[in-house]
């Protein structure tokens, strides 16, 4: 397939700026027809993994969220629409097609609870297979079963748990329904909802409709550990296109997330719509897992060589990262759109079909698999495949990029304050600065505050002027550290102390009138 320049799909400014190259990542030749062939043979039907693969189509709202109703006379509860594959005791009989997901993906955009009515008409399937297949290719493509079964046993055992983000115009989990199966096989619960506006169905490129996403991908991890069976520990996200930018802030604000997967998305440099990087949970500071990033050769080519520009990849200091640079110049190859035999060019979505779609789809889940379970379930195979893969150019580049072991959050270290005191945490504190001088342990505001809290709200003044003394231990030439301290010992009546304080924190910045004052009335009494 290959990627058409159109502005209504999301990666449009991408496009624009960086033309399709007949090259792939660093002017590398793409293998030949017949190179491509012979490596099919062994990637064509990836190893879907030891477990048969249940699903379940979860139907119920978020009562903390509203949507307009349907006939207009107001609002409701927001409909959510939760898709879960997860891995199965054993097989079923009677596996669920294509067909079956195409009749969801309607279903999921009617916002109603009720089935969907008897056949099919071209106004409910997607664009890509009304218009790319014909009527006996469309046909034969709805027959096709697929790896999944209703209502299967769940597998006793305990896995970890993937959520899954979708991008704009491939809105229905149909658009990875390959990717989902294939991972449930492997030994995932795998969740996943449709990519749904704020107020209507529409997505926007807006930092509301982002922060939308991004709570729905929390809905669905809520709504898959609150089902019995199976158990799932562990969490890693995976998006694709706009769902990768909502992937990445869930990721750098939920410190359970443990590893991320993103799929031809706009966030190794900035998008023309400011997203991700202007939602207010954008924190690259916090983005410390290891990360995959499966993307459009020529754009970590061109990107790259762009005069002033630093790469995500480039900035991101702690845990691993795994660059994927895929020689094509389709959008759509990240998406099961790939694997659906569509031959015909569709407006909007891509141009003449190539034969590498499948190929290179089949080798994208691949390499997802051998990420997750190097990451989640630590398997020294899956780790050895991957570094492997790094030091080849079959059929991707990939390119391994080491990260330092990340440090414990401040968030964290402020939490054992908080239920420990400082002392019990200063041990720690102390480490940490010995084996980096130069890190940031905690964040000045985030303990200052803290130590407020202690002195004035919480009736803690012992535990204030430890919080105080370790903020300005740790920050020696802030003005504001000294002043806290300076206040703290103020309020034990050390008088003396608190006078030194407030004299250090003038001399860093005289301009503290506030201190000033308190200063003078001290030196008066």
């Amino acid at each position: 397939m290959m990627f058409q320049r159109t502005f209504w799909i999301s990666c449009i400014a991408l496009s624009l700026i960086f033309p399709p190259s007949a090259r792939g990542a660093a002017g590398e030749r793409i293998p030949g027809r017949a190179e491509r062939a012979e490596r099919r043979c062994a990637l064509r039907d990836p190893d879907r993994g030891p477990y048969p693969v249940g699903f379940e189509l979860i139907r119920t709202t978020d009562p903390s969220r509203t949507f307009p109703s349907l006939d207009g006379s107001g609002f409701r509860e927001r409909p959510m629409r939760v898709y879960v594959w997860y891995p199965a005791l054993r097989a079923g009989s009677d596996p669920l097609t294509i067909g079956d997901f195409v009749d969801m993906a309607a279903d999921d955009f009617r916002l109603s609870e009720r089935a969907s009515s008897a056949g099919r008409s071209a106004s409910l399937l997607p664009v890509p297979l009304a218009e790319g297949l014909d009527e006996a290719g469309l046909r034969a493509l709805l027959a096709r079963p697929l790896k999944s079964f209703r209502g299967l046993e769940p597998s006793p055992e305990e896995f970890p748990l993937l959520v899954v983000g979708q991008g704009l115009y491939y809105e229905s989990p149909l658009a990875q329904v390959y990717l989902c199966e294939f991972l449930a096989g492997r030994g995932y619960v795998v969740a996943a909802c449709p990519l749904l506006g704020t107020q209507y169905r529409l997505e926007n490129l807006s930092v509301e409709d982002l922060e939308t996403e991004i709570r729905d991908m929390e809905f669905v991890i809520a709504a898959a550990r609150s089902r019995p069976a199976p158990k799932v520990r562990g969490l890693a996200v995976v998006g694709y296109d706009l769902g990768g930018m909502a992937g990445l802030v869930l990721a750098m604000r939920n410190p359970e997330v443990q590893a991320f997967l993103s799929l031809d998305c706009a966030i190794l440099f900035p998008h023309f719509s400011g997203l991700p990087q202007n939602h207010p949970g954008y924190r690259e500071d916090r983005f410390t897992i290891p990360w995959m990033h499966a993307t459009q050769a020529r754009f970590i080519e061109a990107g790259g060589a762009r005069e002033g520009l630093t790469l995500l990849s480039d900035r991101k200091a702690y845990g691993d990262t795994w660059l994927v640079s895929v020689p094509t110049t389709c959008h759509g190859q990240f998406s099961s759109y790939a694997k659906f035999g569509i031959r015909k060019p569709v407006p909007g979505y891509w141009g003449e079909v190539a034969d590498d779609a499948e190929f290179f789809h089949d080798a994208v889940c691949r390499l997802a698999g051998d990420f997750l379970d190097s990451v989640l379930k630590k398997e020294a195979g899956a780790s050895a495949r991957l570094l492997a893969a790094a030091g080849e150019s079959n059929p991707f580049r990939v390119e391994h990029r080491k990260g330092a072991a990340p440090p414990p959050s401040s968030r964290s270290l402020i939490h054992a304050i908080i239920e420990k005191g400082v002392a019990a945490v200063r041990p720690e504190i102390e480490r940490l600065r010995s084996a980096d001088p130069a890190a940031k342990v905690i964040e000045e505001d985030e303990l200052d505050w803290l130590a407020y809290h202690f002195l004035l709200w919480w009736g803690k003044r012992d535990e204030a002027l430890e919080a105080f003394r370790l903020n300005a231990e740790l920050n020696p030439a802030s003005a504001k550290a000294h002043a806290g301290l300076g206040e703290a010992f103020l309020t034990l009546g050390r008088n003396d102390e608190a006078a030194a304080e407030f004299r250090k924190a003038l001399e860093i910045n005289p301009d503290m009138p506030g201190v000033k004052a308190a200063l003078d009335r001290l030196t008066k009494k």
